[in-house]
């Protein structure tokens, strides 16, 4: 049986000897003995003669520019992304790369364009969203963005929910913390307060279960933000909001039992980008587990008000003096 199926399958000798032939050659070619590695010297990609033997532009570009954002020259950075940027075309994950540096470069640059740098958020970069971790990174990104410009305040909130909601991170939470509540309404002290007690949570379960350098950045982040809470609240009100805000999904001790991890398929699910509906879900369950931290502003538009914001669109930039 098997002889007559593959019995048209036949192979050539000289075919496969012509084949081995240029696999000797390959491997002679890419032997360890003659392989010598090119050493480089700090910056090296700024001297002119060893960056003509560079055979990748763009990487040269990249380097150039990284080092400019380093140095925290942050014009000479937007220059160089920027040229990058115009230097032909680009598959959409690297486009996104550069725009997002682009972005985060003018925010940092004394010559900044406001209105600019919405443009690029909401109708460059926004569009080439395509995995779960350039969603994230959007999110994050445009918190920033929308701190340094203002005039953004429901989204600024819907989108540092998003955020918590998907990677429930301390880092998150405290941006989350930072939304400017006297645009949506005055007088709004609870938030901010459970925000940071979800975060010093978080922090406190990191320090818990990391090691060397992590636990010791934990630890010292951890208690700057208790004492930081303490003198702002009093111990009193923030261990109140701690049972609220810590009393659903932070461990107290790491599990790493088989049984705790989730199955493959319920990974891949949740590393799906999430479209406009599964937001607005999103945003409720959100609104449901941390009922309490909404409960001075809560109105019955609220949930409304978050879940059905479209996505981004031209408004009406706010430029800090």
């Amino acid at each position: 049986m098997l002889s007559e199926a593959f019995g048209d399958f036949t192979f050539d000798d000289d075919e496969l000897v012509s084949e081995r032939k240029d696999e000797r050659e390959r491997d002679e070619l890419i032997g360890p003995t003659e392989y010598e590695a090119v050493k480089h010297f700090s910056k090296w990609f700024l001297d002119t003669k060893m960056a003509s033997q560079h055979k990748d532009v763009r990487e040269l570009a990249s380097f150039k520019a990284a080092l400019a954002y380093h140095e925290k020259d942050f014009d000479s950075a937007l220059q160089c992304y920027k040229e990058m940027l115009k230097a032909g075309d680009h598959k959409n994950s690297y486009r996104y790369a550069v725009i997002d540096s682009i972005i985060r470069s003018a925010l940092k640059s004394c010559s900044a364009d406001m209105h600019a740098i919405v443009s690029l958020l909401h109708d460059e970069i926004f569009p080439l969203i395509t995995t779960y971790g350039e969603q994230l990174q959007y999110w994050a990104l445009s918190l920033e963005v929308y701190k340094k410009i203002g005039g953004f305040s429901w989204k600024y909130l819907q989108n540092a929910i998003l955020l918590c909601a998907s990677v429930d991170l301390a880092e998150h939470w405290m941006m989350l913390a930072d939304t400017d509540f006297d645009d949506i309404q005055n007088g709004v002290k609870r938030f901010r307060l459970g925000c940071l007690c979800r975060a010093l949570c978080l922090l406190e379960f990191r320090a818990l279960n990391s090691r060397g350098i992590v636990r010791d950045i934990s630890k010292k982040k951890t208690v700057d933000l208790r004492q930081q809470l303490h003198t702002e609240y009093g111990a009193e009100k923030v261990n109140a909001a701690k049972l609220k805000m810590c009393v659903r999904g932070v461990k107290t001790e790491m599990d790493v039992s088989p049984i705790s991890f989730a199955a493959p398929h319920d990974c891949k699910m949740k590393g799906m980008l999430k479209e406009y509906q599964e937001q607005k879900n999103i945003i409720s369950q959100f609104l449901n587990t941390f009922k309490w931290l909404f409960e001075e502003y809560y109105r019955p538009d609220t949930e409304n008000s978050l879940r059905n914001r479209p996505g981004p669109r031209r408004v009406s930039v706010v430029t800090p003096a």
